[in-house]
């Protein structure tokens, strides 16, 4: 038996690729993360906001760089990002990090709550605010539970802010927002979301009521109202 309990060979370039894969996939993450909390500052407009988010892979010339002319397509990664969701080959899926099983598709997630937490981290803003118009009201409670345990309530705030004013979209959040405050350990969350994230609650809530004066009778008629933010405000308590 080998050591630490398994049995057979471990191929040491498959294992570097996979953590080399994991190593990537954080720093993208916490990037981009970071990118939303200063673009909800900075960005007027919603396109402006996703351009920021998605162009943090982007790195500054310096001064030889400069000089040199690379014919180069101007954030790739934004523009393949459809890409990302689409079936993995079989090269991918064998120096991949997530579970293989995991369908990437916003169109067809998994159902389990590891596959909806895993499918959330990767997909960009935009992505994720269309997985959560796809959801089922069973998917969403399990995919809020997911990120309350894995300390990501903070990220599902800032990525709630881009929603639309449209009155499906208030739904959306409204539902996703009550799902979250179902979850086990919401209460102990609320106390670890940092002080920007806690100013991009504020600025969520003023959206949504915004969203509500305009549209209340719309909105009233699928459950959601004044009274309903009022309730959300004091569970979440930020």
């Amino acid at each position: 038996m080998a050591c630490g309990g398994w049995e057979g060979g471990v191929d040491p370039g498959q294992l570097e690729a996979r953590l080399r894969a994991g190593i990537e996939a954080d720093r993208r993450y916490a990037a981009e993360n970071s990118a939303k909390i200063r673009a909800i500052h900075s960005a007027p407009t919603y396109d402006e906001f996703r351009q920021l988010v998605l162009g943090t892979h982007l790195k500054p010339l310096d001064r030889n760089d400069k000089n040199k002319v690379r014919p180069s397509i101007w954030n790739s990664i934004a523009s393949s990002a459809t890409k990302k969701c689409s079936k993995l080959t079989p090269h991918d899926t064998e120096n991949s990090v997530y579970p293989t099983d995991v369908q990437y598709d916003v169109n067809n997630p998994p159902s389990t709550t590891e596959g909806l937490v895993q499918l959330w981290e990767r997909l960009d803003l935009a992505e994720r605010l269309e997985l959560l118009r796809n959801l089922t009201a069973q998917s969403t409670e399990r995919l809020a539970g997911g990120l309350v345990a894995g300390g990501l309530l903070g990220d599902a705030i800032t990525t709630l802010l881009a929603f639309t004013p449209t009155v499906s979209d208030v739904v959306m959040v409204v539902n996703m927002l009550q799902a979250l405050t179902l979850a086990k350990r919401f209460t102990l969350s609320v106390t670890l979301v940092c002080g920007e994230e806690r100013w991009a609650w504020g600025r969520l809530l003023e959206k949504l009521q915004l969203a509500i004066s305009e549209r209340p009778q719309d909105l009233a008629e699928l459950n959601v109202t004044e009274w309903t933010l009022a309730q959300l405000k004091l569970k979440f308590n930020l």
